[in-house]
């Protein structure tokens, strides 16, 4: 419980950071807010439709998603991959076949 809630204000920091970055001649602003949103998806399975829907909605921010899933660590890796539009949908119906 400690370790979601660490995680979770972690990913609130970042995403804060980011958009301060985001104005910055650096490019660094888009990157910090996508790894906050995927801590905190990671610590809050909750929040993990909420980033299927965005990733569905705009195709820039599943790029971007797709790109810092690539290099980030890897449980922001699986994150980003399990977010990814389609891959639940695929898992639900593979799990009623038996």
């Amino acid at each position: 419980m400690l370790g979601r809630l660490g995680a979770t204000i972690a990913g609130f920091v970042l995403m804060i950071y980011g958009l301060i970055a985001a104005f910055s001649p650096l490019p660094a602003g888009a990157p910090l807010v996508i790894i906050g949103l995927l801590m905190i998806a990671g610590a809050n399975p909750a929040a993990r439709p909420l980033i299927v829907r965005m990733r569905r909605r705009w195709p820039w921010f599943n790029k971007l998603v797709r790109l810092v899933g690539r290099r980030a660590p890897r449980h922001i890796a699986r994150v980003a991959h399990e977010t990814e539009p389609g891959i639940g949908e695929r898992r639900e119906e593979g799990a009623g076949k038996t």
